[in-house]
């Protein structure tokens, strides 16, 4: 059976599918009707299977919201026009309220359920090929959700000596019974396990080449995005650097492809638009677009001018303080259509070359040349790049700016303000006042529907960061 039969562009092909898989799984547990009839054959688990790229890029979960709830705790935005769930999350109060959490929350545990119902339904396959890509494409999409929840829900990796810090609850089961959280050392196994799997059983092409379901090398990418957020350098070194010694993926030469509609030669999975049928990224254009209106998201005066300080910037094209007068803003999601991709190229490029120099002068030439890789598109040429002779820690200081220009507004300098601040104990936080990066503000509150259906279930402490 050929993926594109299992997934049609984008694995978020037909209505009728993602009607029917939101409908199975918002049912009572009682109702095994689903199970006698959406999953009684192979047909029907691939057709389910195939809902899980809905709910994957859906705007409540990696379609935008991630991103728009890690940029609204991170600190390049400024908050005079949030308001109601936007304006707690962005005073960083961790309360019980909120919509806008509880329905990523959500979004991301239906995503799991649905994996754990293709995993329990494995013997429906035919063959062996078609059960390793149920399973492989199942883990993989279980081991993201936990990632994602994990990061937002819980103190990072490394916040205690031994990661015995309350985490999420693993879900491995197709039934919804109530769970305790787990370590935060448990979680990240799981996670690990699951994608190793997917690794193992995925496969490394895809039908059309473009990647729009799972492979080996969404797999290796996740793996180390993982380990990285771990401070493993070694592990996220490895994985990073198969995904790019595949040859599967390009940089861009253009700055503004990584969001274009089918231009992007780097996602690792895309989202594609469908016209007509799906349109991904409606959270990050209805947040960040700028054309238009003044948007809910736009940054403070000094992340501009912190961001367009350097000249021959191709990445000044991302900010404008003129669209909207008197608003600093961005215009990386100024489209009316996109895709959306799930891991990159150039995130790969910067994993590779902020844990090579990490490791030590076996991987240094490596990492200055990735970084090179980047500066040379950023400013057309090598003014800024860095010389063969550049020291270790020239390299990594240089990576975590780049990193943080190139991807602006995607979700990720939240993460980075943790991950650094267990590595060097330093508060990168650039709000004022600033908040320590284990402040219980950085972390979102559980919906207060767990605590109601399960009373063990331990909440994050209540308060903020300031």
């Amino acid at each position: 059976m050929k993926a594109k039969h299992i997934i049609s562009a984008t694995c978020l092909s037909a209505v009728l599918l993602t009607a029917s898989c939101k409908k199975f799984l918002e049912r009572p547990p009682e109702g095994q009707m689903t199970e006698e009839v959406a999953l009684k054959d192979e047909a029907g688990v691939a057709a389910f299977l195939n809902g899980g790229y809905t709910y994957l890029a859906d705007d409540d979960f990696m379609g935008g919201r991630v991103q728009v709830v890690s940029e609204l705790l991170a600190d390049h935005l400024n908050g005079d026009r949030f308001t109601g769930d936007y304006a707690e999350i962005f005073k960083r109060q961790n309360s019980i309220n909120g919509d806008t959490r509880d329905n990523m929350y959500s979004k991301g545990y239906k995503l799991i359920s649905m994996s754990n119902r293709v995993l329990a339904n494995l013997s429906k396959a035919n063959t062996d090929a078609v059960r390793q890509s149920f399973e492989g494409q199942a883990k993989f999409f279980r081991g993201v959700a936990h990632f994602e929840l994990v990061r937002l829900f819980a103190q990072p990796y490394g916040y205690s000596a031994d990661n015995s810090h309350n985490g999420i609850a693993i879900r491995l089961n197709a039934n919804s019974e109530n769970l305790p959280r787990s370590t935060v050392a448990q979680v990240y196994a799981q996670i690990i396990a699951d994608l190793r799997t997917a690794d193992a059983l995925l496969p490394t092409t895809t039908d059309g080449g473009k990647f729009y379901t799972a492979s080996k090398w969404a797999a290796d990418a996740y793996l180390a995005k993982v380990y990285f957020q771990m401070n493993r350098f070694d592990s996220a070194y490895f994985f990073a650097n198969a995904v790019i010694a595949s040859n599967k993926f390009q940089l861009d030469n253009n700055y503004n492809d990584r969001f274009s509609d089918g231009n992007s030669k780097e996602p690792i999975l895309r989202i594609a638009n469908q016209v007509g049928h799906y349109t991904p990224g409606n959270e990050l254009r209805n947040n960040f677009r700028s054309d238009q209106s003044i948007p809910g998201c736009n940054f403070t005066a000094s992340f501009f001018n912190y961001a367009t300080l350097k000249p021959y910037d191709t990445r000044k094209a991302w900010y404008s303080s003129t669209l909207q007068a008197g608003y600093f803003v961005s215009t990386k999601y100024n489209k009316n259509y996109f895709e959306v991709p799930i891991g990159h190229l150039t995130e790969m490029k910067l994993i590779r070359a902020e844990a090579g120099a990490e490791m030590g002068t076996a991987t240094l030439a490596t990492a200055i040349t990735d970084i090179n890789d980047i500066t040379t598109r950023a400013y057309g040429s090598t003014t800024y790049n860095l010389l063969p002779t550049a020291s270790a820690a020239s390299v990594i200081a240089t990576t975590r700016l780049e990193r943080e220009l190139e991807m602006v507004a995607e979700g990720n300098r939240l993460q980075e303000i943790k991950r650094i601040g267990v590595r060097t104990g330093n508060n990168l936080d650039r709000r004022s006042p600033s908040s320590p990066w284990n402040c219980n503000g950085f972390i979102l509150q559980f919906p207060k529907s767990e605590k109601d259906a399960y009373a063990p279930f331990i909440m994050n402490p209540e308060g903020g960061c300031f």
